[in-house]
């Protein structure tokens, strides 16, 4: 991949998964910061969402990819030698189980504290953040508490995955709408494992040039 740029939102946790992929394989990109409270996300794509790759392939013909879960495994695909980590587990239950955490996350979470479904709500008269975003936060991460192993160190076994990089996001998310988090001990644990590593380091909303 040459000249890689990461469209995106530094609070965005769909962007966030991506810049940990990004940082996890070592593959150095641009940042374009997209202010999602200004709208300009709607000329972006098909959805009018972040996040956006865009990249030029060995044909030199620039190319780009949209939704999180479909670019880390492009680039999983494209930018990771055999023998290098994945975020993939090699094993298929675990590989079937990473997934399944990540869609909980991804499907049936944080479309539900979204920015345009909560506006659309409030629109209505519905008090969003409260009866919505809340409840569905804690909901989604009861689930992902209740697969996660006891004593395992992240979200599937011994290894990062991407579970992980979308489970960090949605805690950090999960603060904002004042979601308590003493319910989920080892989610919590996963966390602060990861708060060390290099790839989830870079890729933290504060760390972003637009934050």
């Amino acid at each position: 991949l040459r000249s890689v740029a990461l469209h995106g939102y530094w609070r965005s946790s769909s962007a966030w998964r991506v810049r940990v992929a990004l940082g996890f394989y070592e593959i150095r990109y641009e940042t374009v910061a997209v202010p999602l409270l200004e709208g300009k996300q709607a000329a972006l794509s098909a959805m009018g969402q972040v996040p956006r790759l865009d990249w030029t392939d060995a044909g030199g013909v620039r190319r780009s990819l949209t939704q999180s879960l479909a670019i880390i495994e492009f680039l999983d695909s494209v930018a990771r030698a055999p023998a290098e980590p994945s975020l993939f587990p090699a094993d298929a239950l675990d590989r079937a189980r990473a997934r399944e955490i990540a869609e909980i996350v991804n499907s049936g979470t944080q479309p539900l504290q979204n920015l345009g479904h909560l506006r659309a709500l409030e629109g209505l008269g519905v008090d969003a953040k409260a009866r919505v975003a809340k409840p569905a936060i804690a909901k989604g991460l009861a689930a992902v508490e209740a697969l996660v192993v006891d004593g395992d160190r992240f979200c599937v076994g011994a290894h990062v995955s991407v579970a992980d990089a979308c489970l960090v996001p949605q805690l950090y998310n999960a603060r904002r709408y004042g979601v308590d988090l003493a319910a989920y001990p080892k989610l919590a644990a996963i966390e602060a494992r990861l708060a060390a590593h290099p790839a989830f380091v870079a890729a933290h909303a504060s760390n972003q040039p637009d934050a």
